[in-house]
């Protein structure tokens, strides 16, 4: 009995791990990015500042974006490099500084 109990909980285990990766997507998305598109035709969605670019494919009959190239990361504008721009001369006024002892 105890063999039973001791295989039924590693069976457990093991399947509940297999369901958490399936669980599906946390948003809505992926079939957005297909709603005007059709099958093997380029999409890409964003998640978490990051695009997520793939094709189209039916899934049950719906379309979905499904990922088939690397996750791009998405920069805030305010973290983007800018490019230096070319400040105007001004005008410098030049002020001579006495020393205390001679005052």
């Amino acid at each position: 009995m105890k063999i039973f109990k001791n295989l039924s909980a590693c069976f457990l285990l093991i399947t509940s791990c297999s369901v958490i990766s399936h669980a599906g997507h946390g948003s809505s998305a992926p079939w957005q990015a297909c709603e005007e598109k059709a099958v093997n035709q380029e999409c890409s969605y964003t998640t978490h500042n990051k695009k997520a670019p793939g094709t189209c494919q039916a899934m049950n009959n719906i379309l979905m974006c499904v990922r088939n190239k690397p996750l791009e990361t998405l920069l805030d504008k305010a973290t983007q490099p800018t490019q230096p721009t070319q400040s105007k001369p001004t005008n410098t006024i030049k002020q001579s500084v006495t020393p205390l002892t001679n005052l």
